[in-house]
């Protein structure tokens, strides 16, 4: 097939076509030629584009459907810097099969673009008129209103229903919390899942072997500091059978971890013996607080920055609470409580967490630090 060779000088060869298969009507050479001429090009610019390129070529877009088929026109070029070529050697099927494939796929997807856009800009026209129609609007706010107050959002509260005696308001105020104590109750039933299951006899001989090891070293070293060297410092306290539990029988929980271990215990020893300052008549007018007041509130304290730190440990509270109710022997430490046995003998229960569980090749400890 043979292209028309336009001269960007003004010189021109003769117009053929694509073949019938990809172009249609390229022999309407006259129709053709009106709808080019009006698309005028200034000298200028043709003065320009004479410098960059040797030859151009128009090849019309057709649309079979519209009443006025010609949709678009594609120009090609051919640079200086290619030499001096015939144009028709670009349109060739033998020497460039490429570009008649892209001029076919041109002449099927452009009309179908173009009429796309206009519908799409119609469409877009339409639906802003839609939009910002005024009685478009109200019928839709009405079609809310009604499906709130269909719904139960919104109800019609006659007077005559509402209660004017004393004991039935306070009836209805009762009836109004029902829903809240169902639900609450509800909760009580449990969420149905799966219980942990039972240790095998390893798992159980693992524990055992591991809280033996861990009790008898501080019930050693207790009595070592008791009796032997005869003073009054303390190794064990109640809340180490619950770390030894927790790191020996289930190693692998976040509440046995050693940060929950050491940062836990060192919230609760502080707070204990903060709070004694407030209990303590021996500190004077500092002891603002009645004992039983002060044995709730310092554990419940340190429960909290437990929670707000990320370092929860059960067994924490425990030791502040041990120090809150404890005889003269442990009030007597003061800070050194805090130092002595507490974190003292955490640390050597993590400690024995580390040498026992890790000899045996089920398990792990710990996960984090």
């Amino acid at each position: 097939p043979m292209g028309h060779n336009m001269n960007l000088s003004g010189e021109s060869g003769s117009l053929g076509g694509l073949g019938a298969e990809s172009i249609r009507g390229l022999e309407r050479e006259e129709e053709l030629g009106a709808d080019l001429a009006r698309l005028r090009v200034g000298e200028a610019h043709r003065i320009a584009a004479a410098r960059l390129f040797h030859s151009s070529v128009a090849i019309p877009i057709w649309d079979m459907i519209r009443p006025h088929p010609l949709v678009a026109v594609i120009v090609l070029y051919t640079p200086l810097e290619y030499g001096n070529p015939w144009v028709h050697e670009y349109l060739d099927p033998r020497r460039n099969p490429k570009m008649i494939t892209f001029l076919k796929e041109m002449t099927q997807s452009m009309p179908l673009a173009i009429r796309w856009m206009n519908v799409n800009d119609g469409w877009s026209a339409n639906v802003t008129q839609f939009v910002q129609d005024p009685r478009i609007k109200a019928r839709r706010m009405w079609r809310v209103v009604r499906i709130v107050v269909c719904t139960g959002w919104i109800r019609n509260c006659k007077s005559d229903n509402t209660p004017k005696t004393v004991p039935a308001k306070v009836w209805a105020a009762i009836m109004s919390t029902v829903p809240f104590w169902k639900s609450y109750f509800e909760k009580w039933k449990g969420q149905h899942l799966t219980p942990p299951p039972s240790g095998d006899l390893r798992h159980t001989m693992q524990t055992f072997v591991c809280s033996l090891g861990a009790f008898l070293l501080l019930s050693g070293l207790h009595h070592y500091v008791e009796n032997d060297l005869s003073t009054d410092y303390i190794v064990l306290l109640g809340s180490f059978a619950a770390i030894i539990t927790l790191i020996h029988g289930a190693p692998n929980s976040p509440y046995s971890q050693p940060r929950m271990v050491m940062a836990g215990h060192l919230i609760g020893a502080v707070i204990g013996v903060s709070f004694d300052y407030l209990t303590n008549p021996a500190f004077g007018d500092a002891a603002i607080l009645p004992l039983w007041v002060a044995v709730a509130l310092a554990p419940s304290v340190a429960t909290a920055i437990m929670a707000f730190t990320g370092s929860t440990h059960p067994p924490a509270a425990a030791c502040c609470l041990i120090y809150m109710i404890g005889g003269e022997r442990i009030k007597s430490l003061g800070w050194l409580y805090v130092v002595f046995p507490t974190l003292l003998s955490c640390a050597l229960l993590v400690f024995c967490g580390l040498l026992q569980n890790n000899i045996f090749p089920n398990r792990k400890y710990p996960l984090f630090w």
